[in-house]
């Protein structure tokens, strides 16, 4: 099984919006990049639910998926962000908080930040 992150990771790459994806952390390099849209993947949520016979049938995992748009992105924010929303569900994903916009007064960068939860039913 891949994991949680990689998984969400790859569905957002689909949608070709951001400059770079990043899971875990950002590279160094792109941490003062205002320019570029990024998007940083983390993981948020990895519990064993759902004990049957002693044995665990339930992973769920929480990703957080943080959006950094670049100051010049010159697309529909708001579009782009319901489309990833629906993709992510339409792979059985939970939206579970879709945190405010935020405006970094600084750089004028957007940012957006989403966690999303999915259950995972394990086979004997």
């Amino acid at each position: 099984m891949i994991l949680p992150i990689y998984e969400a990771s790859n569905l957002v790459k689909t949608m070709a919006f951001a400059d770079v994806i990043f899971t875990g952390s950002i590279d160094e390099e792109y941490l003062k990049d205002t320019q570029s849209t990024l998007v940083l993947i983390t993981e948020t949520v990895n519990d064993l639910d759902k004990r049957a016979n002693n044995r665990f049938r339930n992973m769920l995992y929480g990703v957080e998926v943080q959006i950094f748009y670049g100051i010049s992105f010159d697309k529909s924010i708001l579009d782009i962000e319901i489309q990833l929303a629906r993709l992510l569900e339409k792979n059985d994903w939970q939206l579970t908080q879709s945190k405010s916009h935020i405006n970094d007064p600084k750089t004028n960068q957007v940012t957006k930040v989403f966690y999303f939860e999915k259950n995972y039913l394990l086979e004997d």
